[in-house]
């Protein structure tokens, strides 16, 4: 006979629970959050084609720190103002 300890098989599982919101911004809000995926994307392409070419030129990865140190160069760059 097999028995089962009920503790065991209530303490084992999880509850799984999700919410939705819908966001609903007025046009400056809408602005400001396309700007700032905008910005996003302009800082993580110029850093993946930066990481490239380290990896073509056989260079090792580019770790935070030096890549962090490059973002106030870029925001002084010519266009991205």
């Amino acid at each position: 006979m097999i028995y089962l300890d009920r503790t065991n098989i209530i303490q084992g599982m999880k509850r799984l629970q999700a919410y939705k919101y819908e966001l609903m911004p007025n046009g400056d809000q809408l602005r400001d959050m396309r700007r700032f995926s905008g910005s996003c994307r302009f800082v993580y392409n110029k850093a993946l084609a930066l990481q490239k070419e380290s990896h073509e030129a056989g260079d090792k990865f580019i770790g935070y720190v030096a890549m962090a140190a490059k973002l106030p160069v870029w925001k002084r760059e010519a266009g991205t103002a």
